[in-house]
């Protein structure tokens, strides 16, 4: 999936407006395959936005609060900063960040992906260990 890049703070309604284009082209012929998968934040679980995913016929996966060690993405995040980052790199323009955002992430392989799902049941077991509690994933 391409990365999406926001320039501005979001609300529901920009959320809507981000989920439009990126998530229903993807959605279009997998909605009965696939589960969306978003965090607690207000702005996901607003009643605009659960009702505007139910809207688009896709169903939203029941998240916990608190639970960002069992989201792959929250590790996807950490190898992305990571690679643009490398060596203390500093970039002179948004521009700049953006190219090197984007290059990295096209560069994300299929096995790094896979890697990071394949985590999740020992990251399952750690949040059951703490009791529902974060994790230092």
């Amino acid at each position: 999936m391409e990365l999406q890049l926001i320039a501005t703070t979001e609300n529901s309604s920009s959320y809507i407006q981000s989920l439009q284009k990126a998530i229903v082209p993807f959605f279009r012929n997998r909605r009965r395959s696939h589960v969306f998968q978003q965090d607690t934040t207000s702005i996901h679980t607003s009643k605009e936005a659960l009702g505007w995913l139910a809207s688009k016929g896709i169903n939203a996966l029941d998240w916990p609060a608190y639970s960002p060690g069992l989201n792959p993405i929250e590790n996807l995040w950490g190898i992305l900063a990571r690679r643009v980052y490398k060596n203390e790199t500093q970039y002179n323009t948004v521009q700049d960040l953006k190219a090197a955002l984007l290059q990295e992430w096209n560069a994300i392989s299929v096995a790094e992906l896979q890697n990071l799902v394949a985590s999740m049941p020992k990251q399952m077991f750690k949040v059951i260990q703490n009791h529902g509690g974060e994790t230092s994933y």
